[in-house]
């Protein structure tokens, strides 16, 4: 199971889990990521990471174009190297830059990929403040305020803000050294000044990812539990739903069917059939085998009738202890006869042997089934139609067993006709035909 942002998916293993509520467990200055966390986190993240480093590159690349004809004004002299480097260079590595970050990369690459960024803008932006003319200050000093605002922004790990930082205070004393209107206290003093200042933009962003990352591992406990809750939603509506021996659906799923189906009219009653499904002798198989034999032989026969059933047309249910019921759509009684015995055959085939059965020829028993059919009618309630193959079944036991009844109403009882004559069948197995009564 996964929870998604996107189509950036954090797996929910269980060691994810086991940290995330140890690192949740400390204060907050304390969280430490493993080599796991850090890859879900980045994954998490990254979507968010893209779309602000990208919108920094187009923006800030267009402000640099922006700036030739500022810089005009301000040493028109320089005009031609402004619009080298301010014009073409500098847009040029964040064109370079935004496409880096149109994908996913490793750490490394995306931090290094800044880091030399903004290492190319303040060694292009201090070599123009030395060669337009005059030592503009300005500009040098731009440049470090742009740094500053780059590790702030820049959702990177602390090491590259370092980076960025270091690179940025080494290249503005450099710049600041060679700087012939400042005596060199002037430019240690600046620079002291600046690191201090940057070094702060780094500290706040070493904050603010340590609050992301315990933002992320809330919402990653979030995530947990609500899949925890699910999967416990999911196993209440399977218990609710499903008998838990057999796995078929039980009594309360048949009765939901049911109400579609007689609330449907695009479904006509008389396709429908209900089978009742009784195995025969199932208490002296309890009471001589045990209840785990008995079990099995309700798993056993549970899975045969699954098997044999039309899919998609029909439905079989555990009703109640050894019984079953079979409800079938766009049925005939021919073919809801032929299904039925499918069925017995298929059970008789398995040939579970009942110890509680006398012995025939030094042979014991095997376990058999009973079934009866009925079919709907417009003016039958489904617990009518239920008490019909009931009957039916119950015949089927009253004529020996191991036997297939269809419930039929006579001419002259209000309704049509459903005629179905006996069907003989080899050995003992019977098939016959019972009244429906309202």
């Amino acid at each position: 199971m996964t929870a998604s942002d996107g189509d950036f998916c954090v797996p929910l293993t269980p060691g994810l889990e086991a940290e995330t509520e140890r690192l949740l467990s400390r204060r907050t200055r304390d969280i430490q990521f493993s080599a796991e966390m850090v890859q879900a986190y980045r994954r998490k993240s990254w979507p968010q990471r893209s779309k602000i480093i990208r919108a920094w590159m187009v923006w800030v690349g267009l402000l640099c174009i922006l700036y030739v004809p500022i810089s005009y004004l301000l040493a028109p002299q320089a005009l031609v190297s402004t619009i080298l480097i301010s014009g073409l260079l500098i847009p040029a590595l964040h064109a370079c830059v935004y496409v880096i970050w149109k994908k996913p990369r490793n750490a490394t690459v995306e931090g290094m990929s800044l880091v030399l960024l903004m290492l190319g803008i303040s060694i292009s932006y201090g070599w123009l403040a030395l060669h337009s003319g005059r030592s503009d200050e300005r500009i040098i000093t731009g440049v470090i305020f742009v740094n500053a605002m780059a590790i702030g922004v820049f959702n990177i790990d602390y090491v590259w803000s370092l980076g960025m930082m270091m690179s940025a205070v080494t290249i503005f004393f450099g710049f600041e050294m060679v700087n012939p209107l400042l005596y060199s206290e002037e430019a240690v003093g600046t620079s002291i000044f600046y690191f201090c200042a940057v070094y702060s933009a780094a500290i706040a962003r070493k904050t603010q990812v340590i609050l992301s990352q315990r933002t992320f591992l809330l919402s990653l406990r979030d995530q947990y539990r609500s899949a925890a809750l699910n999967r416990a939603n999911q196993q209440l509506e399977i218990l609710a739903t499903r008998d838990p021996l057999t796995g078929l659906a039980n009594r309360r799923s048949a009765a939901d069917l049911l109400d579609r189906l007689w609330n449907d009219r695009r479904i006509p009653r008389s396709s429908v059939a209900f089978v009742m499904a009784d195995i025969d002798s199932f208490k002296r198989l309890n009471d001589s085998a045990g209840h785990a034999a008995g079990d099995e032989c309700i798993r056993r026969v549970a899975a045969t009738i699954e098997q044999t059933i039309r899919a998609g047309d029909d439905a079989v249910f555990r009703y109640g202890g050894e019984e079953f019921l079979i409800v079938l759509t766009n049925a005939t009684p021919d073919l809801a006869f032929e299904l039925a015995e499918r069925i017995r055959r298929a059970v008789e085939a398995l040939a579970i042997v009942n110890p509680g059965l006398p012995s025939v020829h030094d042979r014991k028993g095997v376990v058999t089934i009973s079934l009866g059919i009925a079919f709907a009618r417009d003016d039958a309630t489904t617990d009518l139609v239920t008490t019909w193959a009931d009957e039916a079944l119950y015949d089927a036991k009253r004529s020996g067993r191991n036997a297939v009844f269809l419930a039929t109403r006579e001419e002259g009882e209000g309704a049509a006709v459903d005629a179905c004559e006996p069907k003989d069948r080899p050995g003992d197995a019977r098939a016959g035909k019972t009244r429906m009564t309202a």
